[in-house]
């Protein structure tokens, strides 16, 4: 009999028992490990011979849950549905409760209680000698809740050994224990795995990742083409003419599909295992930089919005009053697409009117982001100028750092010295000691000027300045782009500001220090002194700005990354 006639014969006879009159029972066997499926033949036993025992009409259902998730929508099939329907009582038969318990979820256990209190059902466990029904006394129910407590701890305890098992073999292994991704193929080395083999079993094999070298091409096409910027359908159908299919059934990829692809780290090097990246022992398919690309390329294009997609404010909480100091109401949009401001006056009325957004948008492309545009000649030549000087800077400390070390090295060579002839101090000890303790402070002191010169990271200065300079030359097409969102454009609005007014008719602004510089070389058109503030009176704060979420997202998000 196969399992789907199985299956029929399985739901007639509950159909038919479900409109009886007469008490019946259901006998249900489960198992929720591949280990114990040999354990069904024996439960089935214990649980017939318990029925035939009663002389009442039973039905038996067997689950091993190990095999697929959808046995847990059978169980709820085979047994919820009959048992909540039945005309009559139904003797529900576990083996032992923690057949009863074990991966039951907390619905389902809700179920069995509220229909054993209103007498529907009767709970019997016989291997636990464990009987419940509406009438059962206190002892008997705490048996039973007592029961699933130790059978819950036990599930919980095996998840969190095998959790731990997993994390080791991926992080300490570097190994990935399912599936290989599209592209690859799981192998079976035929390398025996060493440790004892139980009796009756097959010794396993060590098991390998490989390139599919027929899939791999796709791999690499689909990510080189989204580093262009090309969207996921584009992809999509490209790849489709090249004769990308699906494993197994080779059906033609979906666009799904290939979005998965592109969000998957494996192919860099790295496996995603409970939401922690880890480094893998197994080939890539893809260099680190094109995936960088390609996952740039996915978060600008998901910050692109159709038309009027948001109706958030954009100079909500941003913008206060010039006049009384108090915040600036927002409301809209009016007539579909217009937002207009007000002050509160929340102090005293002062005439305030309510003014569209777009005239204060324009005052601010205007004044603020057009004034921090850096010429592209002069960004150029101010960029350049500040890799040359910080390479300068960078040679100048690796000679101090060589002439550092060496001094160190000869320091170990004269106290090795010491104690070689430390006859010579014989007389004088305390000597010895203060000599030895004098050396050792110096290589303290040069130690900690090394580490002065290496932990000033002059990469990350340029390339922070870098974006700072693409975000002046950028930030004003990306305000004025009605298709950029507006959180985008909110943050695009936090980074130069530290203050916005407005006064009914103008607005008035503090800019943050390194965009305070850039505006005030663009006023007097003199760029010259700019590298060198940069790297003097302003360097703390282009560094802070590493940490700055807002200049991150839009460094990350938009075209403002560095070419590679």
């Amino acid at each position: 009999m196969t399992a789907s006639d199985l299956l029929k014969r399985q739901l007639n006879q509950l159909e038919k028992q479900v409109r009886s009159e007469k008490p019946w029972i259901l006998l249900v066997a489960r198992v929720s490990d591949p280990e114990q499926i040999h354990a069904l033949p024996a439960q089935e036993k214990r649980l017939r011979a318990y029925a035939e025992s009663k002389s009442l009409p039973f039905v038996y259902v067997e689950f091993d849950e190990s095999a697929y998730k959808g046995k847990r929508l059978r169980f709820r099939e085979l047994v919820i549905d009959p048992i909540t329907r039945a005309q009559s009582l139904v003797i529900v038969v576990f083996d032992k409760i923690d057949r009863f318990s074990r991966e039951s979820s907390s619905v389902e256990h809700a179920i069995f209680e509220d229909l054993r209190k209103k007498g529907r059902i009767e709970l019997h466990f016989p291997s636990d000698n464990l009987y419940v029904n509406r009438d059962s006394p206190a002892p008997d129910i705490f048996r039973l809740n007592v029961g699933v407590a130790l059978s819950s701890y036990f599930a919980g305890t095996i998840r969190d050994n095998v959790n731990r098992r997993f994390e080791e073999i991926v992080e300490e292994k570097r190994e990935w224990i399912s599936r290989a991704p599209y592209g690859y193929r799981n192998i079976d080395t035929g390398v025996p795995v060493e440790g004892r083999v139980e009796r009756g079993k097959k010794r396993k094999t060590k098991k390998d990742i490989k390139p599919d070298e027929e899939l791999r091409q796709f791999v690499v096409m689909a990510f080189e083409l989204r580093a262009t910027g090309l969207s996921l359908q584009a992809i999509t159908m490209r790849l489709r003419k090249a004769g990308m299919t699906s494993r197994g059934k080779r059906k033609l990829v979906t666009l799904e599909q290939i979005h998965r692809i592109l969000a998957t780290p494996f192919y860099a090097g790295f496996m995603s295992y409970r939401g922690k990246l880890y480094p893998h022992r197994y080939e890539r398919l893809i260099p680190g930089w094109l995936w960088h690309k390609v996952q740039a390329v996915n978060r600008r294009r998901s910050t692109k919005r159709t038309k009027y997609a948001s109706k958030e404010h954009l100079y909500r909480d941003l913008i206060t009053c010039g006049v009384c100091g108090y915040t600036v109401l927002t409301d809209g949009p009016k007539k579909g697409k217009y937002n207009y401001l007000k002050c509160t006056e929340y102090n005293e009325p002062h005439g305030a009117k309510w003014v569209n957004e777009d005239v204060i948008t324009k005052q601010v492309a205007d004044r603020i982001f057009h004034s921090l545009r850096i010429p592209d000649d002069v960004a150029g030549r101010l960029l350049k100028r500040l890799e040359e000087d910080e390479e300068a800077d960078l040679q100048h400390e690796m000679r101090k750092i060589r002439l550092l070390r060496s001094e160190r090295g000869q320091i170990d060579d004269e106290i090795i010295g010491m104690f070689r002839d430390r006859e010579t101090f014989r007389i004088s000890p305390d000597l010895f000691k203060r000599i030895v303790a004098e050396k050792t402070a110096r290589q303290s002191a040069i130690d900690r000027e090394v580490a002065s010169y290496t932990n000033e990271n002059g990469r990350a200065f340029v390339a922070t300045v870098s974006g700072l300079v693409r975000l002046a030359a950028s930030a004003a097409d990306l305000f004025a782009d009605r298709d950029v969102s507006v959180e985008l454009k909110r943050r695009l609005l936090r980074i130069p500001l530290s203050n916005l007014t407005w006064d009914g008719k103008n607005i008035d602004f503090k800019l943050k220090t390194p965009y305070e510089a850039i505006l005030l070389c663009q006023k007097n058109q003199t760029w010259y002194p700019l590298a060198n503030k940069f790297r003097t009176e302003l360097r703390g704060d282009i560094l802070a700005l590493q940490s700055d979420s807002d200049f991150k997202t839009l460094r990350d998000e938009t075209l403002l990354m560095p070419p590679d």
